[in-house]
C-alpha cells in the first residue's frame, strides 16, 4: 500500500516536473520570439497582397514605397463612352506646374509611415495574453494592414469632369426661354451626365489593393422632373413679374438695374412640397450677379501696420473699417421683393471692424531682432518674382500677439488677380490651365526657416513632393497651397512679434521684432540620405503641341530623405528637441509631346447607366 503511493507520487512528481519543463519551454520560446520581433513586424501581417511580416520600420516602408511608386508610375487612366464620342485622359497622382514648382502638388498622398506604424501596433496592444492570441492568430489568418492615403477628390474631380464635359448632353427640365419680345416655355428634354463620383469610389478602391487599371466613368442617364404641361399655372405668374421688371438695387446712393432680360434669366421652375411645381429664382445666377456689385461695395478692414524705422516702430498703416456685402441675406430680400414685385431692393451690407491696436505703441515690447528667415529665388521667371513680391508685402508688418496661432494662408489672404498675383500654366489631365498661386512657397519656406531660427513651435507645415532647386538645403522647405497645406506656428514668446519683410535682389528676408526672452536655439545641417536616383523620362500627351513636337517642361531631381534637429533652450534649462523630416520622391524629366487629334467617333447607344431625374 505504501509502495502504491509512493509510486504515485513519483508520477506526480514527474508529471508536474515535465509540466514545469513544458511551460519554462514554451515561456522561453515566447521570450525568445518576442525579443526577435521586438523592433519588427510580427508574421503573419500583409497590407494587401504584401507581406510585411519580419521586417522592421525602414525595410517595410522602403518595401510599400516601391510597390506604391510602381503603382503611380505612369498615372491613373479614366475613360469615357458616350453617343457623343469616347475619351481616355491619364491623371498623374503630381499635378505638373509649366513654369513653377510651387504649383506642383500632389492629388494623392500615400501616408507609408502611418501605414506602417500600424503594421508594427498589431500584436502589441492590449495584456500579455490578448498580445500572444492576436500573434498566434494571425499565423494561422492573415492579418492585413490597409493602405492609407488622401485623395484630393475635388482636384481630381474637376480635372475629369474639365475633361469630359464635351461628352456630356445633359437632361433639362420645362424652362423659361428669354428675349426682348418677352417670356416663353422651353420644353423638357432627356439627357445624360456622367457619374464622377462612382468613378472616383472606384479609383479609392483600386488604390487600397495597388491595382492600377482603367476606371471607366460610367454614363447617368436623366430623365426630366418638371414638364411643360404642368408648367402653364406658373407662367402667367412668371410672365407678370418680367413686365414689372426693372428691378433696382439699392446700397446708399448707389443703384444696379436689374433689366426684363436679367431677371427672366433668374427665374426657373421649381418642385414644391407637394410636388406641384413652383416658381422660384436661381441662386448661382443672383450670387454671381452681387458677386460683381460686391466689388463695388466690398472694402477690406485695413489693420494697422508697423515698421522699424531709425531703430523705433512707428505706424506707416492706419486701420481702417471695412464694409462686406452680405450675399446670402442680400439674395434672400431679392427673393422675396421680386416674387412680391417690389421693385426697390435694399441690400445687406456690414460693417467689418479690424484688429485694434493698443493706443501706447512702445508698450507692445518691440525691442530688438529675435529671429531671421532667408531664402534664395535666383533664376524665378517674371510672374514668380511678381508673386513673391506681391505675397511679401503683404506680411510686412504684421504683428502676432503672444499666444497667438499664426496662418499664413489666412494672413495673405484671398490670391486672385484683385490681390496683384499673377498665374501659372498647370497641366490637370490634357489640359493645360492657368492657376494662381505660383511663388508662394517661397514665402512659406523663408517664413518656416524664420520660425525655426525663432524658436517658435510649428504646428503645421508640410514639405514638398520633390526637391526644388530655390528651397536647397533640403529639408528647410516649406510648401502651401489655399486652403491647405498650411504653415501655422504659435508665438509662445510672451510679447508681441513684429513681422519685416524686404527683398534684397534674389534673396527673400524675414525677420522677427519683439523681446527677447533668453531662449538659445540650436539647428543643425540638415542631413540627406537615401538618395534615390531620378526615374525614366515622363511623355505627356498634348493636343497643345503639333503632332510629334516636343518640349521639357520639368528637369529631373534625386529622390532623398532629410532631417535636422532643432533644439530650443529656455533660461529655465527646460528644453524642447525638434526633429523634422522631408521624404522628397524621385522626379523624372518630364517632356510634352504632340498627339494627334482623333476624328471623334460616334457610337450607337450610350450604353446601361444609371437613371437619374435632371436636377
Amino acid at each position: 500500500m505504501f509502495k502504491k503511493r509512493e509510486e504515485t507520487t513519483k508520477l506526480a512528481f514527474y508529471l508536474s516536473l515535465t509540466f514545469l519543463i513544458l511551460v519554462s519551454a514554451i515561456g522561453g520560446c515566447l521570450v525568445a520570439f518576442f525579443q526577435y520581433y521586438s523592433l519588427k513586424v510580427y508574421p503573419g501581417v500583409y497590407c494587401d497582397s504584401l507581406y510585411l511580416g519580419g521586417l522592421k520600420e525602414n525595410e517595410a516602408e522602403m518595401l510599400l514605397k516601391e510597390s506604391i511608386e510602381k503603382t503611380e508610375k505612369d498615372g491613373f487612366n479614366f475613360f469615357a463612352e458616350t453617343d457623343k464620342g469616347k475619351k481616355e485622359i491619364t491623371v498623374q497622382s503630381q499635378l505638373i506646374a509649366l513654369g513653377d514648382p510651387d504649383l506642383s502638388r500632389r492629388t494623392v498622398y500615400f501616408d507609408t509611415k502611418e501605414t506602417i506604424k500600424r503594421a508594427l501596433q498589431f500584436g502589441r496592444e492590449g495584456n500579455i495574453f490578448r498580445r500572444v492570441v492576436n500573434v498566434c492568430s494571425a499565423l494561422i489568418k492573415h492579418r492585413n494592414v490597409e493602405l492609407i492615403f488622401e485623395i484630393n477628390n475635388q482636384e481630381i474631380s474637376q480635372t475629369i469632369k474639365s475633361s469630359f464635359t464635351d461628352l456630356e448632353n445633359p437632361g433639362k427640365n420645362a424652362g423659361f426661354l428669354v428675349s426682348s419680345q418677352g417670356l416663353a416655355l422651353s420644353k423638357e428634354e432627356n439627357g445624360f451626365i456622367l457619374d464622377y463620383e462612382l468613378a472616383l469610389a472606384q479609383f479609392q478602391k483600386n488604390l487600397k489593393v495597388f491595382k492600377n487599371e482603367k476606371i471607366e466613368v460610367p454614363v447617368i442617364i436623366q430623365v426630366p422632373q418638371i414638364t411643360i404641361e404642368e408648367s402653364e399655372e406658373v407662367f402667367s405668374s412668371a410672365q407678370e413679374i418680367f413686365k414689372t421688371a426693372p428691378f433696382v438695387l439699392i446700397y446708399q446712393d448707389k443703384k444696379w438695374a436689374i433689366s426684363p432680360l436679367e431677371v427672366g434669366g433668374w427665374l426657373e421652375l421649381r418642385k414644391g412640397q407637394d410636388n406641384s411645381v413652383v416658381l422660384g429664382i436661381n441662386e448661382e445666377r443672383v450670387k454671381e450677379f452681387l458677386q460683381n456689385i460686391s466689388e463695388k461695395i466690398d472694402i477690406n478692414p485695413v489693420p494697422s501696420k508697423l515698421e522699424i524705422k531709425n531703430d523705433r516702430v512707428v505706424e506707416f498703416q492706419i486701420s481702417q473699417v471695412g464694409l462686406i456685402l452680405d450675399q446670402e441675406r442680400s439674395y434672400k430680400s431679392i427673393i422675396k421683393e421680386i416674387l412680391n414685385k417690389n421693385k426697390e431692393i435694399f441690400l445687406v451690407v456690414d460693417t467689418v471692424e479690424p484688429l485694434p491696436l493698443m493706443d501706447n505703441i512702445e508698450s507692445l515690447g518691440i525691442k530688438e531682432l529675435v529671429g531671421e528667415g532667408i531664402s534664395d529665388f535666383l533664376g524665378s521667371p517674371k510672374n514668380r518674382k511678381i508673386n513673391i513680391k506681391v505675397g511679401s508685402e503683404k506680411l510686412h508688418g504684421v504683428l502676432i500677439k503672444p499666444d497667438e496661432e499664426f496662418s499664413l494662408i489666412k494672413t495673405i489672404g484671398p490670391v486672385n488677380e484683385k490681390a496683384g498675383f499673377l498665374q501659372e500654366l498647370v497641366i490637370k489631365g490634357d489640359r493645360t490651365v492657368p492657376e494662381f498661386g505660383g511663388g508662394l512657397c517661397q514665402i512659406g519656406t523663408t517664413m518656416f526657416r524664420l520660425a525655426i531660427n525663432a524658436g517658435l513651435p510649428v504646428v503645421e507645415r508640410s514639405p514638398h513632393s520633390y526637391r526644388v532647386v530655390y528651397y536647397e538645403p533640403a529639408g528647410t522647405d516649406a510648401t502651401i497651397y489655399d486652403p491647405n497645406p498650411d504653415l501655422k506656428f504659435i508665438n509662445d514668446t510672451g510679447h508681441h512679434l513684429l513681422l519685416q519683410t524686404k527683398i534684397e535682389g534674389n534673396k527673400l528676408i524675414f525677420r522677427f521684432y519683439g523681446t527677447p526672452d533668453g531662449r538659445k536655439v540650436e539647428t543643425s545641417s540638415p542631413k540627406i540620405f537615401n538618395v534615390v536616383n531620378p526615374p525614366a523620362p515622363k511623355f505627356i500627351e498634348t493636343t497643345e503641341l503639333l503632332f510629334g513636337e516636343k518640349k521639357r517642361i520639368e528637369s529631373a531631381h534625386p529622390g532623398a530623405d532629410a532631417e535636422f534637429k532643432n533644439i530650443i533652450t529656455f533660461p529655465n534649462g527646460i528644453t524642447r528637441e525638434e526633429i523634422w523630416r522631408s521624404h522628397y520622391r524621385p522626379w523624372p524629366e518630364v517632356w510634352l509631346v504632340g498627339k494627334e487629334i482623333e476624328k471623334t467617333e460616334i457610337l450607337e447607344g450610350i450604353g446601361v447607366g444609371t437613371v437619374i431625374p435632371t436636377e
